[in-house]
């Protein structure tokens, strides 16, 4: 590209942003007050505390408003008045900062010549509004976005012509998010009330960081249009407790809202008794309020996940009381420096997994501790939890597969002996954890082979045969090396 730049051709050029520069800080709200005049009789002169514009040429009919677009228009429409609106510092500092990037791109040569009217016909306000509203919701970006001058400098780049397109007020982001969802819902309805098949849900719930329960209700039915397997997730709602009648208090409106109360067909979700609990009460509404007779054993499916996470439990939790003992790191990390040590106790009962978890519980209790393994081990080790499903294996498994780590835990330990001392690992101890990941591998295959859209009926029972055969054949691997050592003893 010539590095020669004609600034006679450029469009948006500089002459033109410095002058609209100039002209923005010119405008003053003046412009629009000249055409007001002064409230009457008990006019009051304030709303709220936003000051009226009374229109001056509004005789036989008074009129006001406290919003000044809303009076430009007012007086466009009524009196053919044009009013230029003042650019607010938002827009004022976009345009400053777009002149910066032109005057950097001329000194590059980078820059070409633009036709408005072309730009302007490739911009659609409803498209644009429609696109701004999925990268704010898709990203989890802050609402006030779109009061960045440094956005709307992007957006200027793009297009200069975009100005006036976008919204600079983020209160107005929560009424496109409104009008967005409100639109994609009766999409998703009249999907749904139209389905081929019935509508088959699945529930959960599950605490926000905020410490809210909230149950998510998906949809899974047979579409009309293109006759395949759609889903949808049709609410989020907050839910007073896990109860079944608090959830069908929940669900229920959900339901009538999308009008599928008729349509219901089976409900998948975990083994809690509360969810049994769930279909009793909607077998009895169903049969009470719409005569329909609605079998809540046989229109019951447990996750299978969730079943082979309870297997996987029996397994690693066996010498335990209360499986209660166990919960997360953030659980643990709430709790008195008492109840650490009787669950540190605890866990060590298990054997070398629970002291293993004992360890990176010590790495993960500060910052310090944090950096200092990974200055060994250059990366860190992710934590057991009982909810979230294969999370013991995939610890082990970074420790066994990963020389480095283990190592790294092997040096950790033996610095912060004093403390660690109880859970110091040896080398028997490494050897079973090898064989606990050995044995866990398969449940974490299986509950990956059964997740998602292709987990149908025969894939499941395939996979629990195989899981079946897999505890059997430990069995009889541990009863033999039970024997051997007996014989062993006696000899």
């Amino acid at each position: 590209m010539n590095s020669e730049v004609d600034s006679s051709i450029i469009s948006p050029t500089l002459d033109t942003l410095e002058t609209e520069s100039k002209k923005s800080r010119k405008r003053s709200a003046h412009t629009t007050w000249a055409h007001t005049r002064t409230p009457q009789d008990q006019e009051p002169e304030y709303q709220g505390k936003n000051r009226l514009f009374y229109c001056k040429y509004c005789i036989d009919e008074s009129y006001s408003t406290p919003a000044s677009t809303s009076f430009r228009h007012h007086l466009l429409s009524k009196h053919e008045i044009r009013v230029e609106a003042t650019p607010g510092p938002i827009q004022t500092a976009a345009l400053e900062q777009l002149q910066q990037l032109y005057t950097r791109a001329m000194s590059l040569g980078q820059t070409q010549q633009l036709d408005s009217q072309v730009l302007q016909k490739n911009l659609n306000k409803d498209v644009i509004n429609e696109a701004l509203v999925s990268l704010i919701i898709v990203r989890n970006l802050p609402f006030r976005l779109v009061e960045w001058p440094e956005f709307h400098a992007f957006c200027r780049v793009l297009n200069p012509e975009i100005e006036g397109y976008i919204t600079t007020a983020h209160s107005e982001v929560t009424k496109m998010i409104q009008r967005s969802w409100q639109g994609q819902k009766d999409i998703v309805r009249k999907k749904l009330q139209s389905a081929l098949s019935s509508i088959h849900l699945s529930l959960d719930i599950w605490t926000s960081p905020n410490n809210l329960l909230l149950l998510g209700i998906c949809a899974h039915f047979v579409e009309q249009s293109e006759e395949k397997l759609s889903k949808a997730l049709l609410a989020l709602r907050t839910v007073a407790s896990h109860s079944g009648e608090e959830q069908f208090a929940t669900l229920l409106p959900v339901l009538q809202d999308y009008g599928i109360v008729r349509k219901l067909g089976s409900i998948v979700s975990d083994n809690h008794t509360a969810n049994d609990k769930l279909c009793r009460t909607i077998s009895v509404h169903l049969l009470d309020d719409e005569g329909i007779a609605w079998d809540p054993i046989y229109r019951r499916i447990r996750c299978t996940g969730h079943v082979i996470n309870l297997a996987v439990q029996a397994f690693l939790f066996q010498n335990l009381i209360e499986l209660d003992q166990i919960s997360s790191y953030e659980e643990e990390e709430a709790r008195g420096e008492g109840d650490a040590v009787q669950r540190g106790n605890t866990f060590r009962a298990m054997g070398p997994l629970g002291k293993l978890h004992n360890i990176v519980v010590h790495i993960r209790s500060s910052a310090g501790r944090i950096q200092e393994f990974k200055d060994i081990a250059e990366r860190m080790i992710p934590l057991d939890n009982r909810t979230r499903w294969n999370s013991w294996y995939e610890m082990l498994r970074v420790v066994i597969d990963q020389r480095v780590v283990a190592a790294a835990i092997d040096a950790y330990t033996k610095k912060h002996f004093d403390t660690l001392q109880s859970d110091y690992l040896s080398p028997k101890e490494w050897e079973k954890l090898r064989t606990i990941c050995k044995f866990l591998q398969p449940f974490y295959r299986a509950t990956l082979v059964t997740q998602g859209d292709q987990a149908t009926i025969d894939h499941v029972l395939f996979t629990m045969d195989i899981l079946i055969k897999h505890f059997e054949k430990a069995l009889v691997s541990l009863l033999t090396s039970y024997r051997t050592t007996f014989t062993n003893f006696v000899r």
